[in-house]
């Protein structure tokens, strides 16, 4: 059905050095027999695309790939150079006629970091989502265009639904203040704090104007706007618990089996809402032929809203934090695939108590880590744990609100579909059937632990048994 549908297309992609947008291009590459994957890269200083993209192929995301297809990568994935800050995200009339084939175009381009000054935030998520529509509007062969927006888009809302809410304020208003050099960047920020009460950061608030933008292009493109929530590892695909990066929700499993994240301040009855690696990309690829279907009919019997997709595991997997970090603990995952490098012994405490978290902290974070870049200062070492620890700090400071409030939904777009349409095939959401208790999930988690040591950490996996023994001393 998949593989039908993506056979010999062209396909382009913003975003393609992010997690997703990595997963997207190795499941297409080697579950789907497509011509070409067009992927816009900006150059950095001293570092050229084609070194971007070498760098790219070279992650270990991509390694059952190699296995698999050896030469796949190399003769299908195209860098295209180019910014989303630009007009017509940079790209020359050279590449726009190398790309004139392109019949879908995925946009996941964005700036993910929550703290982000509001002007720069809009300029990337609003206007780069912009240019991305120009440039698609100049495909004559465009099927789909899929936005890839978050979950999290309408966090004043308790219960979210695979539909467009209205946005606070009017997103053409807000990108021509950002673009506006009369205005500085502290007025700026004063106007926008006065304005978006409801949104915890100015991630959430672009990605809600965006939705708004592009929801106003759904009479002029074949779009639809997809929402995932919190990414974490895979389940089965490419790899069982394959991780995504040391940063956010992977951050509460990965670095607590360093022993240097030790207590979370979070809500007694917090479920962290995900989506697993795995299940955003084979969803979104699904997803991609319904939105071909929903504007493959004629425009009056279509309904008259644009395609909205959920990939939220309420509903599917309604495990609080503490029950996850529990299993850990139970099962002693960490003592059985232990970090050869280590701070202190694995675990983690959580407490809602702002109080009793910020002397856990202190103790726990701060003085351990005070002493040891102090040992490493005086060995002639350069200390490093006391500027993670401040990260981590500043990092859980941002996601607060997140740690305080459930939110519900009906889970993932058409799960049951999936679930029947796909059972069989290299797109399988069989993982939907199963539960924390299953023994199943705790391999998984095992298999998360030793991609952790290997992918995150860059330990060897021949490393483990002397690791063990350093953990009982």
């Amino acid at each position: 059905m998949i593989p039908e549908f993506f056979k010999d297309r062209e396909i382009f992609l913003t975003g393609g050095s992010g997690v997703v947008g990595k997963a997207v291009i190795e499941k297409l590459l080697r579950s789907c027999n497509v011509h070409k994957i067009y992927i816009l890269l900006r150059s950095k200083p001293k570092v050229s695309i084609e070194k971007r993209l070498e760098d790219i192929k070279k992650e270990k995301i991509f390694r059952r790939l190699h296995a698999e297809k050896p030469q796949e990568f190399d003769d299908k994935v195209v860098a295209i150079p180019g910014d989303v800050e630009l007009p017509m995200l940079g790209i020359t009339d050279e590449y726009l006629k190398l790309m004139e084939n392109v019949s879908i175009v995925y946009h996941s381009a964005a700036t993910i970091r929550f703290n982000e000054p509001i002007k720069k935030a809009i300029r990337i998520n609003v206007g780069g989502t912009l240019e991305a529509l120009k440039f698609a509007e100049k495909l004559e062969h465009l099927v789909t265009f899929i936005y890839i927006s978050t979950f999290f888009s309408n966090p004043y809302l308790e219960f979210v639904d695979t539909k467009i809410y209205e946005s606070p304020l009017n997103w053409k208003l807000c990108l021509d203040l950002s673009r506006r050099e009369d205005i500085d960047e502290e007025t700026i920020n004063i106007i926008t704090s006065k304005l978006i009460v409801g949104f915890p950061n100015t991630y959430c608030f672009t990605k809600n104007l965006t939705e708004s933008m592009v929801n106003d292009h759904r009479h002029k493109l074949p779009i639809a706007v997809y929402r995932p929530s919190i990414v974490i590892q895979s389940m089965e695909d490419p790899e069982y618990g394959f991780p995504t990066t040391l940063v956010g929700a992977m951050a509460l499993f990965a670095l607590p089996g360093a022993g240097i994240f030790k207590v979370i301040h979070c809500s007694k009855d917090i479920c962290l809402d995900m989506a697993p690696l795995d299940f955003t990309t084979k969803s979104l690829l699904y997803y991609t032929m319904k939105t071909f279907a929903f504007y493959s009919n004629p425009a009056e019997e279509r309904p008259k809203e644009m395609p909205v997709f959920i990939v939220s595991s309420y509903k599917h997997f309604n495990v609080t934090l503490r029950q996850y970090c529990d299993m850990i603990e139970i099962f002693n995952i960490w003592h059985q695939k232990p970090l050869e490098k280590s701070l202190l012994l694995p675990g983690v405490n959580y407490t809602d108590n702002v109080v009793w978290y910020h002397i856990l902290f202190y103790i726990q974070h701060l003085i351990p880590s005070l002493l040891v870049d102090f040992l490493l200062k005086v060995s002639g070492n350069q200390p490093v744990f006391m500027k993670i620890q401040r990260k981590l700090y500043l990092t859980m400071e941002v996601v607060k609100p997140f740690m305080f409030n459930n939110y519900r939904s009906n889970g993932i777009t058409y799960a049951k579909e999936m679930l029947e349409q796909l059972h069989g095939t290299d797109f399988n959401m069989d993982a939907l059937k199963w539960t924390p208790k299953y023994t199943r999930n705790v391999a998984v988690v095992l298999e998360l632990a030793a991609n952790c040591r290997d992918v995150l950490f860059n330990e060897d996996p021949s490393t483990i048994p002397r690791a063990k023994i350093v953990l009982k001393m």
